[in-house]
Protein backbone atom coordinates (compact mmCIF):
# COMPACT_ATOMS: atom_id res chain seq x y z
CA UNK A 1 0.00 0.00 0.00
CA UNK A 2 2.81 2.27 1.22
CA UNK A 3 4.55 1.93 -2.44
CA UNK A 4 0.71 2.59 -4.26
CA UNK A 5 0.47 5.60 -1.93
CA UNK A 6 4.44 7.12 -2.82
CA UNK A 7 3.64 6.30 -6.75
CA UNK A 8 0.45 9.13 -6.46
CA UNK A 9 2.16 11.50 -4.68
CA UNK A 10 5.23 10.92 -7.24
CA UNK A 11 2.56 11.12 -10.17
CA UNK A 12 0.94 14.29 -8.58
CA UNK A 13 3.92 15.94 -8.06
CA UNK A 14 5.58 15.26 -11.45
CA UNK A 15 2.03 17.22 -12.65
CA UNK A 16 2.91 20.31 -10.66
CA UNK A 17 6.69 20.02 -12.94
CA UNK A 18 5.01 21.98 -15.51
CA UNK A 19 6.29 24.40 -18.81
CA UNK A 20 2.83 25.84 -20.16
CA UNK A 21 1.72 25.51 -23.50
CA UNK A 22 -1.38 24.70 -25.00
CA UNK A 23 -1.15 20.76 -23.59
CA UNK A 24 1.52 22.20 -21.03
CA UNK A 25 4.90 19.78 -20.99
CA UNK A 26 5.17 18.21 -17.66
CA UNK A 27 6.46 15.19 -15.83
CA UNK A 28 3.31 12.80 -15.76
CA UNK A 29 4.10 10.62 -18.91
CA UNK A 30 7.66 9.48 -17.26
CA UNK A 31 5.96 9.28 -13.30
CA UNK A 32 2.87 7.04 -15.13
CA UNK A 33 5.38 5.07 -16.81
CA UNK A 34 7.53 4.69 -13.77
CA UNK A 35 4.99 3.62 -11.64
CA UNK A 36 3.63 0.81 -14.14
CA UNK A 37 6.52 -0.21 -14.47
CA UNK A 38 8.20 -0.50 -11.25
CA UNK A 39 5.02 -1.30 -9.02
CA UNK A 40 3.60 -3.39 -12.05
CA UNK A 41 0.48 -3.88 -14.07
CA UNK A 42 -2.02 -4.49 -10.97
CA UNK A 43 -0.54 -2.55 -8.44
CA UNK A 44 0.67 0.35 -11.02
CA UNK A 45 -2.65 0.29 -12.62
CA UNK A 46 -4.64 1.03 -8.93
CA UNK A 47 -1.93 3.88 -8.26
CA UNK A 48 -2.73 5.59 -12.12
CA UNK A 49 -6.32 4.99 -11.30
CA UNK A 50 -6.68 6.36 -7.75
CA UNK A 51 -4.54 9.53 -8.96
CA UNK A 52 -7.09 9.78 -11.28
CA UNK A 53 -9.99 9.46 -8.93
CA UNK A 54 -8.33 11.88 -6.88
CA UNK A 55 -8.24 14.33 -9.41
CA UNK A 56 -11.62 14.04 -10.58
CA UNK A 57 -12.92 14.36 -7.66
CA UNK A 58 -11.23 17.77 -7.28
CA UNK A 59 -7.82 17.65 -5.18
CA UNK A 60 -5.38 19.36 -7.24
CA UNK A 61 -3.40 16.91 -8.14
CA UNK A 62 -3.30 17.49 -12.29
CA UNK A 63 -0.82 20.29 -14.07
CA UNK A 64 -1.48 23.81 -12.81
CA UNK A 65 -2.49 22.49 -9.08
CA UNK A 66 -5.67 22.02 -10.82
CA UNK A 67 -8.31 18.99 -10.54
CA UNK A 68 -11.99 18.03 -10.75
CA UNK A 69 -14.01 16.88 -14.08
CA UNK A 70 -13.77 20.42 -15.29
CA UNK A 71 -10.09 19.26 -16.08
CA UNK A 72 -11.06 16.05 -17.16
CA UNK A 73 -13.36 17.83 -19.87
CA UNK A 74 -11.04 20.28 -20.97
CA UNK A 75 -9.59 20.10 -24.19
CA UNK A 76 -6.32 18.66 -22.99
CA UNK A 77 -8.47 16.38 -20.49
CA UNK A 78 -8.02 13.59 -22.88
CA UNK A 79 -4.79 12.62 -22.44
CA UNK A 80 -5.69 12.53 -18.71
CA UNK A 81 -8.14 10.16 -19.33
CA UNK A 82 -5.70 7.79 -21.49
CA UNK A 83 -3.85 6.89 -18.57
CA UNK A 84 -6.88 5.22 -17.44
CA UNK A 85 -6.62 3.13 -20.53
CA UNK A 86 -2.74 2.81 -20.70
CA UNK A 87 -2.97 1.39 -16.73
CA UNK A 88 -6.01 -0.76 -18.03
CA UNK A 89 -3.64 -2.52 -20.76
CA UNK A 90 -0.64 -2.94 -18.02
CA UNK A 91 -3.31 -4.50 -15.90
CA UNK A 92 -3.80 -6.55 -18.66
CA UNK A 93 -0.27 -7.58 -19.84
CA UNK A 94 0.32 -8.26 -15.81
CA UNK A 95 -1.42 -11.41 -16.57
CA UNK A 96 0.96 -12.66 -19.42
CA UNK A 97 4.63 -13.68 -18.67
CA UNK A 98 6.70 -11.47 -21.05
CA UNK A 99 10.64 -10.59 -21.81
CA UNK A 100 12.13 -7.54 -20.58
CA UNK A 101 12.07 -5.70 -23.33
CA UNK A 102 8.07 -6.20 -24.04
CA UNK A 103 7.97 -3.98 -21.40
CA UNK A 104 9.48 -0.73 -23.06
CA UNK A 105 7.43 -1.77 -26.90
CA UNK A 106 4.31 -1.55 -24.40
CA UNK A 107 5.26 1.74 -23.39
CA UNK A 108 5.72 2.84 -26.57
CA UNK A 109 2.40 1.36 -27.64
CA UNK A 110 0.76 3.15 -24.47
CA UNK A 111 2.21 6.27 -25.80
CA UNK A 112 0.78 6.13 -29.10
CA UNK A 113 -2.66 5.53 -26.80
CA UNK A 114 -1.87 8.66 -25.11
CA UNK A 115 -1.59 10.72 -28.44
CA UNK A 116 -4.51 9.01 -30.25
CA UNK A 117 -6.70 9.76 -26.76
CA UNK A 118 -5.85 12.88 -25.99
CA UNK A 119 -5.77 14.19 -29.97
CA UNK A 120 -8.54 13.01 -30.30
CA UNK A 121 -10.67 14.82 -27.81
CA UNK A 122 -8.42 17.70 -28.40
CA UNK A 123 -10.76 17.55 -32.16
CA UNK A 124 -13.68 16.51 -30.40
CA UNK A 125 -13.43 19.92 -27.57
CA UNK A 126 -11.99 22.51 -29.68
CA UNK A 127 -13.07 21.13 -33.33
CA UNK A 128 -10.64 21.48 -36.09
CA UNK A 129 -8.86 18.83 -37.64
CA UNK A 130 -6.58 15.80 -36.27
CA UNK A 131 -3.63 17.18 -38.31
CA UNK A 132 -3.59 20.66 -36.28
CA UNK A 133 -4.63 18.48 -33.27
CA UNK A 134 -1.40 16.56 -33.95
CA UNK A 135 1.07 19.66 -34.93
CA UNK A 136 -0.25 21.24 -31.56
CA UNK A 137 -0.44 18.15 -29.06
CA UNK A 138 2.20 15.87 -30.50
CA UNK A 139 4.50 16.51 -32.66
CA UNK A 140 6.51 18.77 -29.98
CA UNK A 141 5.95 16.42 -27.50
CA UNK A 142 7.14 12.80 -29.10
CA UNK A 143 10.96 13.72 -28.41
CA UNK A 144 10.20 14.43 -24.94
CA UNK A 145 8.09 11.94 -24.09
CA UNK A 146 10.35 9.24 -25.51
CA UNK A 147 13.11 9.90 -23.76
CA UNK A 148 10.65 9.98 -20.32
CA UNK A 149 9.22 6.62 -20.71
CA UNK A 150 12.92 5.55 -21.75
CA UNK A 151 14.47 7.02 -18.16
CA UNK A 152 11.22 5.37 -16.55
CA UNK A 153 12.09 2.05 -17.60
CA UNK A 154 15.69 2.41 -17.11
CA UNK A 155 15.07 3.17 -13.33
CA UNK A 156 12.19 0.95 -12.49
CA UNK A 157 14.58 -1.72 -13.96
CA UNK A 158 17.50 -0.63 -11.93
CA UNK A 159 15.69 -0.45 -9.01
CA UNK A 160 13.63 -3.46 -9.04
CA UNK A 161 16.93 -5.03 -8.86
CA UNK A 162 17.48 -3.24 -5.48
CA UNK A 163 14.39 -4.24 -4.66
CA UNK A 164 14.54 -7.73 -5.49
Amino acid sequence: MAHIALSIALIAVSAFITVPATVPFTLQVFAIFFTLEYLGGKKGAIAVWLYLAAGAIGLPVFAGFRGGFSVLLSATGGFIMAFAVVALVYFVASFFKTPRYVHYLLAAISLLIIYFGGSAWFVFMMGGTLKHALLVCVVPFVVPDVIKITLAYLLAYRLSKIRA
